[in-house]
């Protein structure tokens, strides 16, 4: 008689912990687009007077925040069986600044401190971010099992996008109602803190195996590293994991030109400061949707695939913004932009989960923004000072960074053929 080989005992619980993870996402979707790779924080930041240098720290913050809090994250969760009250308790701590943000600015008003202030708090919030993502790349990616995980991840991202293309239209229409007047920007950020809140907790309808049945469920498990130290080294020596974070010079690329290219449309091709803040992330999160729909729900194409076709696309919207300038470039760049995320997000973590090749793969999600560092942190600040530097050119300073960035999108796509066939 033909056997089978038994069920892995979490694929009963996918329907349930797809749900939920899902629904974190679609909360936290709906508040994203102010918030992070936000063409509305460069237009509401040149409000207040901030240089193009000054709005580079923005991604800045974002990265150097994850990079410094996120092997902490390895430290807070290492001993835990059980991880989703650490997942849920490092959702909350990232909502705080930004409803904090929104209610001083609704009580204040916009003052000479609001810069200093909208930076203090978002530094905050980059640090929370740096400890919230390992734990939930980790977590998410082990509540699934291993032929599971892209399927989910593709429904979690595509879930986000969607509801990110929602917010991104509600954003429009806020800002052309109250353009960045203080009391404007302050329900932005107060609602965006209240759905981050809100999106804490429906992990609370996941299932998660605590580390004895997973022991007991799994196939001749690994041996324990002997020491944190030890398994630091482990990482550090992985060369394909190494050379894997190659293709991040992509996406990196790719923050270094989101970070500016609304200023560059609405100061030298005439779009509206509306138009910019939110239909432009409106057709990046409609890329976002379709690559999750085609690549992730259709499970086209392998991972290495998948990273080859999406970064092309980001190659060329970046190519197109350098070379052209009619309005129509914006809204399909940001839709190849916007494919490519989409993809990323999806694929990143099951890839190092594959190649960590051990249940927890904390170490591996904290360890990759350290590593990336120089070039998370550098870009957007290079390319502000560029901008600053040789404003004279007017557009043209814009495009030589767009160009520069498409060079460096080359890298990327070079260290993705390099990927090994899956």
């Amino acid at each position: 008689m033909e056997r089978h080989a038994a069920p892995h005992p979490l694929e009963r619980h996918f329907a349930r912990n797809v749900a939920g993870i899902s629904l974190v996402e679609l909360l936290w979707g709906l508040g994203l687009p102010p918030v992070f790779e936000s063409t509305f924080l460069q237009l509401f930041l040149r409000q207040l007077g901030a240089s193009s240098l000054l709005i580079g720290t923005v991604p800045t913050l974002v990265a150097a925040g994850g990079a410094l809090s996120s092997l902490f994250a390895f430290s807070l969760t290492a001993h835990l069986e059980r991880r989703r009250t650490a997942t849920i308790l490092v959702h909350v701590a990232s909502s705080l600044p930004l409803l904090a943000f929104g209610m001083t600015l609704g009580i204040g008003g916009i003052r000479a401190s609001t810069l200093s202030l909208f930076l203090s708090l978002y530094a905050l919030f980059s640090l929370a971010m740096g400890v919230l993502l390992p734990v939930w790349q980790n977590y998410v990616t082990k509540i699934f099992s291993e032929r599971a995980t892209v399927p989910a991840m593709a429904i979690m991202m595509t879930t986000q996008s969607a509801a990110r293309l929602v917010g991104s239209l509600y954003l429009a229409r806020l800002v052309a109602r109250y353009s960045f007047s203080a009391s404007g920007v302050s329900l932005v950020f107060t609602l965006a803190g209240l759905l981050f809140l809100a999106g804490s907790f429906p992990f609370l309808l996941t299932v998660e195996r605590d580390g004895r049945r997973a022991a007991q469920d799994a196939p001749a498990p690994p041996p324990p590293m002997p020491s944190r130290r030890h398994a630091l080294r482990r990482v550090l020596a992985d060369r394909a994991f190494l050379s894997f974070l190659g293709t991040e010079l992509e996406y990196f690329a790719l923050s270094g030109v989101i970070a500016f290219y609304a200023n560059y449309a609405t100061e030298f091709r005439g779009v509206s400061p509306a138009l910019a803040s939110g239909l432009f992330m409106a057709c990046m999160y409609v890329g976002g949707v379709l690559a999750n729909a085609i690549l992730g729900w259709a499970n086209l194409l392998s991972l290495r695939g998948k990273y080859l076709l999406t970064k092309s696309a980001a190659l060329a919207g970046l190519v197109l913004l350098a070379l052209h300038g009619a309005p129509w470039v914006f809204f399909l760049a940001s839709f190849l932009f916007g494919a490519s995320r989409g993809a990323r997000f999806m694929v990143f973590m099951p890839a190092v989960k594959r190649l960590a090749g051990q249940a927890d793969a904390t170490l591996y999600f904290a360890v990759a923004p350290v590593l990336v560092l120089p070039f998370s942190t550098g870009l957007p600040l290079l390319n502000g000072a560029f901008i600053d530097r040789f404003a004279s050119l007017g557009a043209a300073a814009y495009q030589a960074v767009f160009l520069a960035m498409a060079v460096l999108c080359l890298a990327g796509i070079f260290f993705a053929f390099r990927m090994k066939r899956d």
